[in-house]
């Protein structure tokens, strides 16, 4: 592997908000307690530094204003749960009944979204921290979790008041990155030696990540309301780029044809290969554009890179010039989507931006109701968030109840901790992060004693510990086993210089993970949330989102021009809606019961309705070419009788899951039952829906 491959990784991960936050943090939980325990405030220190790191933990992607106002809820919240808890652990069995308040409160927070789910995650860890502590002052001890709080938010204030955009470009890069990924995972379906099934579960996994990152940066951007002014320069800058970023990815998936029909035609004049290469070089263009963005600089092209993109244009040319007249139109298609992923890089790189339309940014976010409304029309058992809390809740008590009988040391609050880390709505998400506990903490137990065999020296075993730190704060968003690594190994150490050697405290932990893991595990089956029940729901989502998609298309068609903003509501319903169901497939497939024969259709749904959306999202970009040699009514009939068959395939009851149809001989006309073997696009959009509306997924009840 070319060493300058991991040093540009190494640059792009010290460059990246992940790693630059967790320094941040670690300065600003670190800086106090040096401090307060350099003039001799050496509990003060310690309880300071736990109110510093726990409102750091609530910090998410958001805009200047969102992080402020959460920061700011986050301390007086703190000061309240951390006396409450102080000054009732004495009583056990009223701290029991605080404690339990405290985590389905905290927990029902998970309806307000990510940044207030977090923050209940955070004020949870805090309770459990303050009772592991067992302090004997409670207003004290809240005093100084607040003033630790209070010194964390100066500290961001600042850093948000200084560079108020940089979670944004962040997640703007991020995405730009993904999307390089996206592009490359292109190539293998102009390789004969890769199955096609394979590329399309890669490319799956990657379109909900990019789904994922687009959504972020639309709330980031879209909700921020100084950016969003016209007179905001550089605001309005990255809007654009956001705009394009968003395009190009719009435009990467219109590369979309039958490839098995590719393969077989193009194997022998050197296209497969041509493509390949087109491919290799605009990702890693895309890659430097993504990169440059982060370090506030203007991407530089390469000076092979607009020498060898014209090379590849001119033989592409030369290719179709000499091609049969039935396969002239896809080469024409294919050059016209090279040159469009280009120009939309061109315009990322150097701000010069061709096109300027006129679009409700507005209708591409949901307003967040903070309202108690929200909680109250969730406390039932029907709402997978309440089931959440009732489980969380009924795990922790238990954990709780169980770590305080069997009394192993002074250090059982880990029970607790392990079971607050491990659990989430999701079962799948649970069991995942299960197994991540066990190994980590075990990786990390076996890193921090080898460490300690030979090292000796304290004050460099501080260092280390504290480096340990930073590398958990900045995995603990994308790389939880990692993660756990870190913080096991760090722990490790740091109670090695607490306690002067005390051994007996590492195998404690080793049994409070065991027990918080095991308890975490069997939670999970008290009010589950199982995927495979709402399966019905996610398809139709996705049947309805393309029918939508295929409705913009015939409006695409008319010589009127064509509503951007509900179009690209339409094409972000789909991605969204894809995104949905794989994400609920993935969890299904962990569930008890799950069978592969029932998941081989589910699969099989998902990649036709991902090739459909793809073929859409051609078909718009083909109507705009004037060389494209379309016969305008004989597509729009062909959208049409695709639309029928896929309303027809949302109203059988869909629910139930079990389609096996019979033909869909009386839904199409006649005349477009035959599939021709061409590489028209209406024929391959009539092809696909056939095969939604024939697929077959088994009966899940």
């Amino acid at each position: 592997m070319n060493p300058l491959f991991f040093l540009r990784k190494l640059i792009r991960f010290t460059r990246s908000e992940y790693f630059t936050d967790a320094l941040r943090i670690t300065i600003s939980v670190v800086l106090p307690v040096l401090v307060l325990n350099r003039l001799g405030f050496t509990h003060a220190a310690t309880i300071v530094g736990l109110g510093a790191l726990n409102v750091g933990l609530t910090e998410t992607a958001g805009t200047a204003a969102d992080k402020r106002i959460s920061l700011l809820i986050s301390i007086p919240l703190s000061f309240i749960v951390s006396f409450m808890v102080a000054y009732s652990w004495p009583y056990f069995m009223l701290f029991t009944v605080v404690f339990a308040v405290i985590i389905f409160i905290c927990s029902m927070l998970t309806v307000y979204g990510v940044r207030f789910s977090v923050l209940g995650i955070s004020l949870i860890g805090l309770a459990i921290f303050t009772w592991g502590l067992k302090p004997v002052d409670s207003l004290t001890f809240a005093l100084y979790i607040m003033g630790g709080s209070v010194w964390y938010y100066a500290v961001n204030y600042l850093y948000i008041t200084l560079w108020p955009l940089r979670s944004l470009k962040h997640a703007i890069a991020e995405c730009l990155a993904a999307t390089a990924e996206f592009l490359e995972a292109k190539a293998p379906f102009y390789d004969v030696n890769v199955p096609l099934d394979i590329s399309y579960k890669k490319l799956l996994a990657l379109h909900v990540r990019i789904n994922d990152k687009q959504e972020l940066v639309r709330n980031l951007l879209i909700r921020d309301e100084q950016a969003m002014q016209a007179n905001n320069s550089k605001g309005q800058e990255l809007l654009k780029i956001t705009e394009c970023a968003i395009d190009l990815y719009d435009q990467i998936t219109a590369i979309h044809y039958d490839y098995e029909f590719v393969r077989e035609n193009f194997r022998i004049n050197g296209i497969l290969e041509l493509v390949k290469n087109v491919i290799k070089l605009q990702s890693q263009e895309l890659y430097a554009v993504g990169d440059a963005l982060q370090t506030n600089k203007r991407a530089v092209t390469k000076t092979n890179y607009r020498a060898n993109l014209q090379l590849y244009l001119d033989r592409l040319q030369y290719i179709t010039d000499r091609e049969d007249d039935k396969h002239v139109p896809m080469l024409i298609k294919l050059k016209h989507n090279i040159e469009r992923i280009d120009d939309y890089i061109n315009e990322i790189k150097t701000g010069l931006f061709k096109e300027n339309v006129d679009i409700e940014y507005a209708h591409f976010v949901s307003v967040q109701d903070l309202s108690f409304a929200s909680i109250k029309k969730n406390l039932n058992l029907k709402s997978p968030v309440f089931r959440f809390a009732l489980r969380f809740t009924t795990s922790s008590i238990f954990g709780l109840v169980v770590s305080h009988l069997l009394n192993w040391g002074e250090y059982n609050y880990w029970v607790l901790l392990t079971i607050l880390v491990i659990m989430r709505p999701s079962f799948y998400i649970t069991q995942k992060r299960n197994k991540q506990r066990l190994l980590g903490s075990l990786a990390g137990i076996v890193i921090g004693f080898s460490i300690l065999l030979l090292v000796k020296q304290q004050d460099l075993l501080g260092t280390i510990a504290i480096i340990f730190l930073v590398g958990f704060l900045t995995f603990l968003r994308t790389q939880y086993l990692v993660a756990v690594v870190f913080i096991s190994a760090m722990i490790v150490i740091y109670l090695n210089i607490y306690t002067g050697g005390n051994g007996t405290i590492v195998i404690e932990r080793i049994y409070d993970t065991l027990l918080g893991c095991l308890i975490a595990f069997a939670g999970a089956y008290l009010f589950p949330v199982w995927e495979n029940k709402r399966l019905g729901f996610y398809i139709k989502q996705v049947l309805q989102a393309n029918i939508n998609y295929l409705e913009k298309l015939i409006e695409a068609t008319r010589n009127v021009p064509l509503d951007i903003t509900s179009y690209k509501l339409a094409r972000k319903s789909v991605y969204t809606s894809l995104a949905g169901l794989a994400n609920a497939f993935a969890g299904m497939q962990s569930e008890p019961g799950f069978r592969k024969e029932q998941g081989a259709g589910v699969h099989r749904f998902q990649i036709l309705n991902m090739k459909l959306s793809s073929m859409i999202t051609s078909h718009f970009s083909v109507f705009k070419l004037p060389d494209a040699g379309l016969n305008i009514e004989t597509q729009v009939k062909h959208i049409q009788a695709s639309i029928a068959l896929l309303q027809h395939k949302l109203q059988k009851d869909a629910d139930s899951l079990n389609w096996s149809y019979p033909q869909d001989t009386d839904i199409v006309p006649k005349q477009f039952n035959k599939v021709s073997d061409d590489q028209d696009g209406g024929t391959l959009l009539l092809q696909l829906a056939r095969e939604i509306n024939q697929c077959n997924v088994p009966d899940l009840r």
